[in-house]
């Protein structure tokens, strides 16, 4: 997730200065689809109550994340 936030900057920088190079160009184009991937990842981090959390083993998979919700009470909290 931050490192495709970064690289969405980092190509954002390179557009008022580009090159020649235009087969590089294109490797370094970020599609749209991950542009609003990455909006969603942001949204959906600010919303989660404070019980859940959300963990990106690999950045760069966005679509691969694990999900941990933690209970408020357990059943040692409730009594009989």
């Amino acid at each position: 997730m931050l490192t495709l936030a970064s690289k969405l900057k980092r190509d954002d920088g390179l557009k008022g200065s580009r090159t020649a190079a235009t087969a590089s160009d294109s490797t370094r184009r970020v599609s749209v689809r991950d542009k609003l991937l990455v909006k969603e990842v942001a949204e959906l981090e600010a919303n989660l109550p404070c019980t859940c959390k959300v963990h990106f083993p690999d950045p760069n998979k966005l679509h691969c994340f694990q999900l941990t919700v933690t209970p408020v009470y357990t059943l040692d909290d409730v009594s009989m």
